[in-house]
């Protein structure tokens, strides 16, 4: 396994790997859905910058996160680029403006020096999605039944992996929210479900200063991630912590 598909995944809550992308679903306890996503906090295009620090405290690695409400009407999207030297991870998901509801989405990881790329994209309807991935020429197709509105299931009752960083930002932000809801990921065309909670406010300080943040628990049956949110609106993303790599924030605009 290369080097950027074995520590430069620099978001998910699924591993990589074209070798389970005909796996099926996740068979997670079915807990208690409810609504996640409350509404859009951001009210004009943004941009922050972050550091990617590995375990032992380095930069490993740079990330821009880009937030475009203007992109279509009634449509944003939502832009991730990373990067290390020749790596390349970057990922982008269209979504409906209020809801955060995925429309596309499409992920890029590549390897100019080794002169590798694979591109997992993500189409969806209004029953299934479908889910392509592209690894240098060689492409496998899927799709994935997507849970419908009823009494157990809010609509949406779904988002796009990529999507994560803004979604922690439009949860209800208040000590103790708790939610469920099921994650796409179409690294490797699996539909899981999320838990989602509201620990409580923490300080925590990063390059671009010291921030009052709402502490964030994000798990699956086999993760537990975080993402520390600005207690002031617009709730940008201030640290994340997924596997062996940290967002820090460097500068907002």
């Amino acid at each position: 396994m290369n080097l950027v598909r074995k520590r430069f995944a620099v978001i998910g809550l699924a591993a990589l790997g074209l070798a389970v992308f005909a796996a099926a679903c996740s068979s997670d306890d079915e807990p208690s859905y409810n609504k996640i996503f409350q509404a859009p906090p951001w009210t004009a295009a943004e941009m922050s910058a972050y550091n990617l620090m590995d375990r032992g405290g380095h930069v490993y690695g740079t990330c821009t996160l880009e937030t475009k409400p203007d992109f279509q009407p009634g449509k944003t999207q939502l832009n991730r680029l990373c990067g290390n030297g020749p790596n390349r991870d970057d990922g982008s998901v269209t979504v409906a403006a209020k809801t955060l509801r995925p429309i596309e989405s499409s992920r890029t990881i590549a390897d100019s020096k080794g002169n590798k790329r694979t591109v997992f994209s993500a189409s969806y309807g209004e029953k299934t999605v479908k889910l392509t991935a592209d690894d240098n020429g060689k492409t496998r197709e899927t799709s994935r039944d997507l849970p419908q509105p009823n009494a157990t299931s809010p609509d949406p009752g779904y988002y796009d992996d990529d999507s994560l960083l803004w979604l922690a930002r439009g949860l209800r932000l208040e000590k103790g929210f708790e939610g469920a809801y099921r994650n796409i990921t179409s690294g490797n065309a699996q539909v899981i479900t999320v838990r989602v909670k509201v620990d409580g406010q923490e300080r925590v300080k990063v390059p671009a200063g010291e921030f009052a943040t709402w502490n964030i628990r994000i798990d699956t049956n086999s993760i537990t991630q975080r993402i520390w949110v600005d207690v002031e609106a617009p709730h940008r993303v201030v640290k994340a912590r997924f596997e062996d790599l940290t967002y820090e924030l460097t500068e907002s605009k």
